[in-house]
């Protein structure tokens, strides 16, 4: 017999994250929406990830654990979560972060409710490494207009902490994209991709915990660990605004929206890189040092 497929599936993504990977994952397996499964993509870590997750495995038959044999990157392995699992809606899950009992749930009710909608997450609180609550503030991503050209104009202006995505999204809309790329701030493709999909709807509890602490990735900031982070090679991860600027545009093309509201948006992108200039020639002058470099070494 074919194994009943969860209704849920939550994807964690882990490197090296012993430190509260304990927290992480009994905020998930005592959710009141019981009926998910958890997939575990270890990318080689060297700490005490692994012995945890086993720990957790051996307690839980919902788990599932996947180690890889190097360090794939955090959006491959993102990826990698994804394609592993099986439910009709999938969450991401940092191994950092704490979920209120009610998350899960309270985001199938905002699905189910809206057919519109591809994407519902809850407001969020963020706490320390003591897990003490931060002074920060999220504006969200309550995208609800009727209109795809509004959603992805929004994306495309915006710049915020991108939380959402430890919602739930529906498997079905998400296959349909190309996932995250291998750059830093990529999450903000697919983003882009969601919005002309269907309907951000932000349940209004706070039910996410949202952890900054040093040895996060949205606190690294020197372009070596951010290639780390994101490709899981060292050297400067290149051109990353260049690339998402190309790959909002790209996404536009490729959408069903009329010629109209294609162009007014690829007017957005033209304005985003205008605004952004001198991050753009930052970025072609990094790339041209790495290039000189290699060249140089090719040379002696």
């Amino acid at each position: 017999m074919t194994p009943r497929k969860p209704r849920i599936s939550i994807g964690m993504p882990v490197y090296n994250g012993a430190r509260f990977l304990r927290e992480a994952l009994d905020s998930i397996v005592t959710q009141r929406f019981e009926d998910f499964e958890l997939v575990i993509s270890d990318n080689a870590s060297s700490d005490e990830t692994e012995e945890i997750c086993r720990e957790y495995l051996a307690r839980d038959k919902r788990i599932r654990y996947s180690r890889n044999e190097t360090n794939i990157g955090l959006y491959r392995n993102c990826n990698r979560t994804f394609r592993l699992c099986s439910g009709e809606y999938f969450k991401l899950a940092a191994s950092d972060d704490v979920c209120h009992r009610d998350l899960v749930a309270r985001c199938v009710e905002a699905l189910d409710d809206d057919p519109t909608a591809v994407l519902a997450y809850p407001k969020t609180i963020f706490i320390g490494a003591d897990g003490k609550e931060l002074p920060f503030r999220d504006p969200g991503w309550d995208l609800r207009s009727e209109s795809a050209r509004e959603r992805m104009g929004y994306v495309i202006r915006s710049g915020h902490r991108v939380n959402v995505f430890f919602g739930l999204m529906r498997a079905q809309a998400l296959a349909k994209t190309r996932l995250f790329p291998a750059y830093s701030s990529g999450d903000y493709r697919l983003l882009g991709e969601l919005s002309l999909l269907g309907k951000f709807i932000e349940v209004p509890e706070q039910l996410f915990y949202r952890r900054i602490h040093q040895e996060a990735s949205s606190q690294s900031t020197s372009t070596e660990s951010q290639a780390e982070y994101f490709k899981g090679t060292t050297g400067p991860s290149l051109l990353p605004l260049w690339h998402l600027c190309f790959d909002h545009s790209l996404s536009i093309v490729r959408s069903e929206l009329s010629l109209g509201q294609k162009l007014a948006l690829i007017g957005s992108v033209t304005n985003r890189m205008i605004f952004s200039t001198g991050q753009l020639l930052q970025e072609l002058a990094i790339a041209f040092n790495a290039y000189a470099k290699v060249v140089s070494r090719a040379n002696n």
